[in-house]
């Protein structure tokens, strides 16, 4: 079943992307959600992080809409959410919004009044619907909590509620309600870890252009993504970052790469622009990677027709500046091809980065050098404590050494 809500993101005519919440029924946009999103927008936030949100608020949408409840008209009667709602949205955001859409369709067709009208709390779990990770749910939650609170600040400074008094303290009840329903991300559990020296070496091996055991057919693209596995290796860049860099941010002289912050940048056609979330940096390359990628730039990037048009550097076989979604693409094909490579992607190969930093810094700086080393290659404030998020594998290497080593000095000589 098709939903009746969806987020489409449009370029404005200054380049800059701004995303909707579109009624497909009328083709218009939610007035309410892109007032929220241009209070988000007006904060600094960036395009790919307001379209997160809105698609937690068109989750909330479809589940309002399923259970026949409308926020406007709850807001007229001094109400906003009932506790067996609010039950039900947190327990929603636990499954796939695509399955929910397929469930919420059977319970229609099999008259399953409940589901509908009170959205009864863990109903959608009897048609086998598919869960979502902790980590997904709370962040919905967050997003919807927060158009929530919006919400209930926009309709009371209109004076719709009768009551203004009374509708205060049920929005701050309803807001505080979804808050301690809310999941709670268990750091030991969900934190990501680099891959392993063996792993590494894996990739390494396989990614080569000249392996036999290369997933890819034909040396643009395996050319093109064995020099963006090697850059993620190398400097530890996000995604985005890299599809966001530009022919003239590589100076062949010095060996460098810029990773350069572009918001709403007037030259990239795509949609969905890649974005540099962290600051601006200039990183060394290897000689090798740098020759290979003047290789690319020259023997493979330069015959494509549409590759003239544009500075990027990491195309499509056409030639068009390389999306987001090739990038998860290309990693999806690795984790199919080579099992012993997974979890394997962009991001955990920017934690791989971060291990291998950490080996390395260990006896040769001091902590602050090294904390200020990092935090400026990754793109990280320079008081920033993001660090602690990439350095789970490490740790625990480290942990494990230090427990036998203690375990030896402390049970030594001791039978």
């Amino acid at each position: 079943m098709a939903s009746r809500y969806a987020v489409k993101l449009v370029k404005m005519d200054g380049g800059e992307r701004m995303p909707l919440l579109v009624d497909t029924r009328t083709g218009l946009g939610v007035f309410e959600s892109t007032a929220f999103c241009l209070t988000m927008r007006s904060k600094g936030r960036q395009a790919n992080t307001l379209v997160q949100a809105l698609r937690a608020v068109q989750f909330l949408y479809e589940t309002l809409d399923e259970a026949q409840v409308n926020l406007m008209e709850r807001a007229k009667v001094n109400d906003l959410l009932t506790l067996g709602e609010v039950e039900a949205l947190v327990a929603r955001c636990k499954f796939v919004k695509d399955e929910l859409l397929k469930a919420d369709k059977v319970a229609r067709a099999t008259n399953v009044v409940p589901l509908r009208k009170t959205l009864k709390k863990g109903r959608v779990a009897d048609y086998g619907t598919a869960a979502v990770q902790g980590d997904t749910s709370a962040i919905r939650l967050s997003y919807i909590v927060a158009y929530l609170q919006w919400f209930a600040d926009y309709v009371f400074l209109l004076n719709i509620p009768k009551n203004r008094t009374e509708f205060r303290g049920v929005a701050s009840l309803v807001i505080d309600a979804i808050k301690n329903r809310s999941p709670k991300s268990s750091p030991s559990n969900n934190a990501r870890r680099g891959l392993t020296k063996q792993q590494v070496n894996r990739l390494l091996s396989v990614i080569h252009p000249d392996s036999p055991e290369n997933p890819w057919f034909g040396s643009f693209l395996r050319n093109r993504n064995y020099l963006i596995i090697r850059l993620l290796l190398a400097i530890g860049p996000r995604k985005g970052e890299l599809l966001g860099l530009k022919i003239n941010d590589i100076e062949f002289r010095d060996n460098t790469v810029s990773i350069m912050r572009r918001p709403d940048d007037p030259e990239d056609a795509r949609t969905r622009q890649p974005q540099v979330k962290t600051a601006s940096r200039k990183l060394l390359i290897a000689d090798d990677l740098a020759d290979a990628l003047k290789r690319h730039l020259t023997d493979d990037r330069y015959g494509l027709g549409n590759a003239r048009k544009h500075p990027f550097v990491f195309v499509s076989r056409r030639g068009d500046p390389l999306a987001l979604n090739s990038i998860d693409e290309m990693f999806s094909v690795l984790r199919a091809a080579f099992p012993e490579l997974s979890p394997i992607s962009a991001h955990i190969l920017r934690h791989t980065w971060n291990d291998c930093f950490s080996e390395l810094a260990e006896g040769a700086m001091d902590a602050d050098e090294e904390l200020q080393l990092r935090n400026y290659m990754m793109g990280w404030s320079h008081k920033s404590k993001m660090a602690k998020n990439y350095t789970l594998r490490y740790v625990e290497k480290r942990a494990r050494e230090m427990s036998l080593k203690m375990q030896d000095s402390t049970y030594k000589g001791v039978k």
